[in-house]
């Protein structure tokens, strides 16, 4: 009788939150937890939170250009009645999404790897798809019923009560999630495809998005593979396909039946007019590095790091790795709010004790202090090389770090050298803070991506980078008359 009450209480819950709903491209009944009022809602409480946390590209005329592209896909979708908004993003990720109730989103980042209009419509259509759809209320629900029914399956199966139990519960949940996910790509797939046919623009823009994206991915693993760390998983837009393309393919030549007769539309010189200056890399407002120095205009400060290590630009933090990965240098910042000494910063603030191999510092003049200290890390206990460098009402902290099969003193005198370059930015630096744009031009005969890189101010394999921009990854050279997106 108990197990009844309960089993009873819980189908009350699930009947309470939720009901059925039409779905608008199928036109069947889906159950779903979420009404369309609240999918609104919480597309625009959102909204406020990704503006926050990555920025809006301050570019008026490319905004208006990517809105306008994503409208005239709107109009002909299973959602023309909702009002979409298409946001340019300050982030040199390679990435595009969508939040409930039509709030689309293109990073400048990935917006810089594409080359026709096409292209871009097949991003903006496939996010569409995903709202249209309404996935992210399906995925909700998706997740919200896992949950319920694990709760039913504990109330007659009492081993799932137990920690193996709810370990297997997760098991099967995460498995019917991800085929879902899978599943709802898919679908966005084939919805992006008939939106962008109907508007005259060739579906297999599809096939070259996804084909850009498997050369930034390539990359990325080799990346991963010379810095001696695992690649970072791309879970964008076109990701997931299962039986490798072919579904995709399958889904772009059911689209073209849709198409209007004629030439199909390209749009690549509209798209690089209203790409040409975009900046690539990181943002002047995070600052950005040039060789073996890094600048923060915003901040006002520069410093150098060794040769051949890599930089990564957090919103929060700077990461200086050494090859291989065998040394990492942080730098955070945090606002002083009382006049501590450099030292007792280090040991008051963050608590460190047992400091040895210390010293005052005074890069540029500026109050500092560094030492060494042995902290308890998820590897066990390590020595780390600290310090922290005051300048203009903020404590700069660095903390080094290697590898658990090195020694400190091995990336030591690396440490101090960037620690002690640090300096506030100085008249003749200040021409050096202008960010990388791209820039038009015309090849001419004998222009080879190995000769362009030469004179690239892009850092990291410079080659590469090219001929990721422009579609040519990993071979390929340009054809004479032919516009290429070079970096100044």
């Amino acid at each position: 009788m108990k197990r009844l009450q309960a089993l009873l209480a819980v189908a009350g819950a699930f009947a309470g939150l939720g009901g059925c709903a039409t779905n608008p491209v199928t036109g069947q009944q889906d159950f779903v937890l979420m009404s369309e009022t609240q999918e609104l809602g919480l597309g625009s409480e959102s909204h406020a939170e990704v503006l926050k946390e990555y920025g809006e590209y301050d570019d008026p005329a490319l905004q208006r250009y990517v809105q306008q592209t994503g409208e005239r896909l709107a109009a002909t979708s299973h959602r023309a009645d909702l009002v979409y908004r298409f946001t340019v993003l300050d982030s040199q990720e390679v990435n595009a999404f969508a939040l409930p109730g039509g709030y689309i989103y293109i990073t400048r980042g990935l917006l810089a790897h594409l080359n026709s209009e096409a292209e871009l419509a097949a991003v903006l259509g496939h996010e569409i798809g995903h709202v249209t759809a309404r996935h992210s209320v399906r995925q909700y629900t998706a997740t919200q019923a896992a949950g319920i029914g694990a709760t039913i399956g504990a109330i007659f199966l009492p081993e799932l009560r137990t920690a193996a139990g709810n370990q297997l519960v997760n098991v099967f949940g995460t498995a019917l999630l991800r085929g879902y996910g899978r599943e709802h790509e898919l679908e966005a797939d084939r919805l992006g495809a008939q939106y962008i046919a109907r508007q005259g623009y060739q579906p297999l823009a599809m096939i070259d998005v996804l084909r850009t994206l498997k050369g930034h991915e390539q990359r990325e693993i080799e990346l991963a593979r010379r810095e001696g760390r695992e690649p970072r998983a791309y879970h964008g837009i076109f990701s997931t396909h299962p039986d490798s393309d072919t579904r995709l393919k399958e889904v772009v030549g059911e689209a073209n039946a849709l198409r209007p007769a004629g030439m199909p539309q390209l749009g690549r010189e509209q798209f690089l007019a209203a790409i040409d200056g975009l900046i690539v890399g990181d943002s002047p407002r995070e600052g950005f590095a040039r060789g073996d120095s890094f600048y923060h205009p915003q901040l006002q400060f520069a410093l150098r790091f060794p040769a051949g290590w890599t930089i990564k630009n957090r919103p929060d933090r700077l990461l200086f790795l050494a090859p291989q990965g065998a040394a990492m240098l942080q730098l955070t910042a945090e606002d002083l709010n009382k006049r501590l000494a450099p030292r007792d910063y280090l040991t008051d603030r963050l608590r460190l004790s047992g400091l040895f191999a210390e010293g005052a510092i005074s890069p540029a003049g500026l109050p500092g202090h560094s030492a060494v200290a042995k902290v308890t890390t998820p590897a066990g206990r390590r020595e780390m090389r600290f310090a922290v460098v005051y300048w203009d009402n903020k404590a700069y902290i660095f903390a080094g770090a290697v590898d658990e099969r090195a020694n400190i003193a091995v990336y030591d005198t690396a440490f101090l050298d960037t620690i002690r370059s640090f300096h506030p930015i100085g008249p003749r630096e200040q021409g050096l803070m202008t960010p990388l744009r791209i820039h038009l031009a015309t090849v001419t005969p004998g222009m080879s991506f190995q000769a362009l890189a030469r004179e690239s101010p892009l850092p990291n394999d410079a080659e590469a980078q090219l001929r990721l921009l422009n579609g040519r990854y990993p071979a390929g050279e340009p054809q004479p008359g032919e516009v290429l997106k070079l970096i100044r």
